[in-house]
C-alpha cells in the first residue's frame, strides 16, 4: 500500500516520457523514532538544494511512461554529510533521465530524515530506517510500478553512499517497522565517493559525529557503522567511483571497501579518477574521464546475469 501519495503538478518531465510523484514513506502520526511534539519545520537553503529539519521523509518517484514489461529500478540516496540531504533543484531528475536511458523503469530519490536529536529519538538509526522503508516500498509496489524485484539497484553518494552501503550490509538489523528481510533484496549497489569508515585514519570528520552525536566516542558503534567491517558473502555486487583528489572524503574509504569485497568474493568494479574532487555527481566536465560508460557496461552485465 502506498502511504500519503501526493502527485506534483504536471511539468515538462511529463512531455519527456516520464511522470513524477512525491510519496510519503510513513502514515501521518506514525513516523517511527519521531518525537511526539516537533516544533521545527523543514527547511531548505537559498539554493533550493539542501534540506534540513526533515520530519516527514519522502521519495521523489520517477516512472517511465509507456512501459509494457517489468524492468530495473533505482533507489538513490543523496549525500549531505548527515547534516543535510542535498538534492538539486531538479530533485534527482537528472539521475532519472540517465537511468531511463539505461533501460530502467523507475527511479526513486530518497529524502530521508537526518540524525537531528531535536526531531528524532535514537538518531543513529533514523536514516537507515527510512532507507529500509523506501526499498521495501519499491518491492511492495513492484506490480503497480512495473518493477522487476530481482533488478532493484541502490545508489548513494558521499554520506548517502554510507547509507546505501548500510542498506546493503545491515540487512539482518532491520530498524524499520513492518519491513521484512525479503523487502531489502537488491541486485547491486552503486557507491559514489562514499563515506565508508567511521574509524581513523580515513573517516570523514563530519559524518560520523553527526550520525552518532553524543555517542561518537563509542567504539562499538564506530566499528559497527564502519562499512568495511560489515561486508559479507551477502553483500550485493558493487560499483564504486572515487577521485583521488577528493579533499572531503578520502578515496581510501573506497579502497578499503573494495579490499573487503575482494576478500568476500563479491563481484565489484572500482573506477578511480585522478580528477573530480568531491561531489561531482553527473557533471562529466569536472572529472578527468567519463565513467558513465563503465557504469552502463557493468550494470548491463550484473542485471543480465
Amino acid at each position: 500500500m502506498i502511504i500519503g501519495l501526493v502527485i506534483l503538478s504536471a511539468g515538462h518531465s511529463y512531455a519527456q516520457g516520464y511522470s513524477k510523484e512525491v510519496i510519503e514513506l510513513w502514515e501521518e502520526g506514525k513516523v517511527p523514532f519521531n518525537k511526539k511534539n516537533i516544533e521545527l519545520e523543514e527547511k531548505i537553503d537559498s539554493e533550493n538544494k539542501r534540506f534540513t529539519q526533515i520530519s516527514n521523509p519522502v521519495i521523489y518517484l520517477y516512472r517511465k511512461k509507456g512501459v509494457k514489461n517489468i524492468g530495473p529500478a533505482l533507489l538513490y540516496c543523496p549525500g549531505g554529510g548527515y547534516g543535510t540531504v542535498s538534492i538539486k533543484v531538479d530533485r534527482g531528475e537528472s539521475y532519472a533521465r540517465l537511468f531511463f536511458e539505461m533501460g530502467f523503469n523507475v527511479v526513486a530519490v530518497l529524502k530521508y530524515r537526518l540524525p537531528d536529536s531535536r526531531i528524532v529519538n535514537e538518531q543513529e538509526k533514523v536514516p537507515l530506517c527510512d532507507a529500509q522503508k523506501a526499498l521495501a516500498l519499491m518491492h511492495q509496489s513492484a506490480n503497480q510500478w512495473q518493477i522487476d524485484e530481482s533488478k532493484i539497484v541502490v545508489m548513494g553518494s558521499s554520506a548517502g553512499g554510507h547509507l546505501a552501503a548500510s542498506l546493503a550490509n545491515l540487512k539482518s538489523d532491520i530498524v524499520a517497522p513492518g519491513v521484512k528481510l525479503e523487502d531489502l533484496a537488491q541486485a547491486a549497489s552503486i557507491l559514489m565517493y562514499p563515506v565508508v569508515s567511521f574509524n581513523l585514519p580515513y573517516r570523514h570528520r563530519g559524518s560520523y559525529k553527526r550520525l552518532l552525536i553524543d555517542k561518537a566516542s563509542d567504539q562499538v558503534l564506530l566499528d559497527y557503522y564502519s562499512m568495511e567491517n560489515q561486508v559479507s558473502s551477502s553483500t550485493p555486487p558493487t560499483f564504486i567511483i572515487h577521485a583521488i583528489d577528493d579533499l572531503s572524503v578520502n578515496y581510501q574509504n573506497s579502497v578499503i571497501y573494495t579490499e573487503q569485497l575482494k576478500k568476500h568474493k563479491i563481484p565489484y568494479k572500482y573506477v578511480q579518477l585522478n580528477k573530480g574532487g568531491h561531489g561531482f555527481g553527473l557533471h562529466r566536465s569536472r572529472v578527468d574521464r567519463d565513467w558513465i560508460p563503465d557504469l552502463k557496461e557493468w550494470l548491463n552485465k550484473v542485471l543480465m546475469e
